[in-house]
């Protein structure tokens, strides 16, 4: 479903990606994780093509996507949810859906809405609340809304969890999951620090150190218990 081959990319003159190599096919649940700087959340950013890389090819169902603009990309079926400033606090809750769903309108528009209500219940009852209002777990709810309400079939999360209450933090992923069903979702990317929570949920682990994939896992489960033995490849 996804293929980034041999990605170098750099913030200004610092290469953060070296020959980076990821993919992600239809029904993964993918985490990606590794020490701080690492370029997880670089990574995401080139996918969705909010940072151009110098090297490298991405490919989205089949197609090569490397020179399409952040919005055809999202456009085609990708959700990409930010780490930081993914909701607008003095908007209320339903003008942030109408955000993250424009253009849609009409009839299309108040069926994506339910369908956002069927995902995230309390949603319902707060659509006149300032965003700013709701707690860290309904905040970041209301963000994964936003970038839901436009069908992605490949959603990109960046930290989705982070600052957040245990609870609250594997309420979020339990509803991602359930997003797969209600509107569709085909796989799921997700930057996570949360080792135990995100190896739980995931079905394939990616860890990335210095800018590099240093181990790949289809079989997440076996490190739950011991996630140390990821950790380790933290400091190698």
């Amino acid at each position: 479903m996804l293929e980034a081959k041999g990605i170098n990319a750099f913030y200004s003159r610092k290469q953060v990606l070296f020959d980076t190599s990821i993919s992600v096919k239809e029904g993964e649940k993918v985490i990606l994780i590794g020490p701080n700087g690492a370029g997880k959340s670089t990574l995401l950013k080139t996918i969705v093509g909010l940072l151009a890389p110098t090297k490298g090819q991405i490919a989205f169902s089949g197609e090569d996507i490397s020179s399409w603009s952040p919005q055809r990309r999202i456009n085609s079926g990708i959700g990409y949810l930010l780490q930081n400033e993914n909701i607008v606090p003095g908007l209320t809750v339903e003008e942030n859906l109408l955000l993250g769903a424009y253009p849609i309108k009409g009839d299309l528009l108040k069926k994506r809405v339910e369908e956002v209500f069927e995902i995230f219940g309390f949603m319902k009852g707060r659509l006149k609340d300032r965003a700013g209002f709701l707690s860290g777990g309904e905040r970041q709810a209301l963000a994964v809304s936003m970038v839901l309400m436009k069908h992605p079939r490949l959603l990109l999360l960046d930290e989705p969890t982070a600052g957040l209450a245990p609870k609250a933090a594997q309420n979020i992923l339990e509803h991602v999951k359930k997003a797969q069903d209600v509107i569709g979702v085909k796989a799921v990317c997700l930057v996570e620090h949360n080792l135990k929570l995100a190896l739980e949920w995931a079905s394939k682990v990616i860890v990335l150190v210095q800018g590099r994939v240093v181990f790949t896992s289809d079989t997440p489960e076996l490190f739950i218990n011991n996630p140390e033995e990821l950790e380790k490849y933290f400091f190698e």
